[in-house]
């Protein structure tokens, strides 16, 4: 069906190490080996954590040309043990994406500012290296194939231009974790102020509350 409309497959992959035991157990190949063998990982497969993986199975999606979603606060929250490694999928070619995962799940509350923060925080810990993941690269990884522009607020003395870093705003932006007040999408505006234009939040909310309260009705 993915094919036949031109869409995309994402599906969570190597997420634990329950799973990857389970998908050996069953089938005698790993979860990445597995989807290679259906034939469903191809450049429109998006495969969120991508943590318990091997070499062999990171090669794989850089040959098929698939992206790899990098959910760190969603691995830390959810204890799953490990988180997506870095190097060995940059040093495959792989594109990697910064992911919040679900609500449920998030340890961000679906913060992709918060998640680049922790998930530079995370390579440098597991690495040993404080090079890594630099704030360009966090915020690329953030916002690649998304962003057209970022504005900065020149009152906040964070974001004024002092001294010679380049990578100075960037850092600033990633690292602070202030709220984004202003998101603009294809020339229109979503959200103003810190708030969001798109729907009515209350009468959402209020919708949400009926909703639940109806669905629970009658149940002890």
């Amino acid at each position: 069906m993915a094919e036949r409309h031109s869409a995309r497959i994402h599906i969570h992959v190597s997420e634990t190490r329950k799973e990857i035991a389970d998908c050996h157990a069953r089938t005698g190949r790993y979860p990445v080996e597995h989807l290679q063998h259906l034939g469903v990982l191809n450049e429109s497969t998006v495969l969120a954590h991508a943590s318990w993986v091997k070499k062999r199975e990171i090669r794989m999606m850089a040959e098929a040309g698939s992206t790899a979603v990098h959910c760190p606060s969603s691995n830390m929250k959810l204890a799953c043990g490990g988180t997506l490694s870095l190097p060995p999928y940059l040093d495959a070619g792989v594109d990697v994406r910064l992911g919040t995962d679900g609500a449920a799940s998030s340890g961000s509350g679906l913060n992709v500012l918060a998640e680049a923060r922790l998930a530079s925080l995370v390579q440098r810990h597991d690495h040993w290296d404080a090079t890594m993941m630099t704030a360009n690269q966090a915020f690329a990884m953030a916002t690649k194939g998304s962003q057209d522009w970022v504005t900065w607020n020149l009152d906040d003395i964070r974001m004024q231009p002092r001294g010679r870093s380049d990578n100075r705003h960037v850092a600033n932006l990633v690292f602070n974790g202030a709220d984004c007040l202003d998101v603009w999408v294809q020339g229109r505006n979503l959200r103003q102020d810190g708030v969001t234009m798109a729907i009515d939040e209350r009468a959402a909310g209020q919708a949400l509350n009926h909703a639940v309260q109806s669905y629970y009705e009658g149940v002890e």
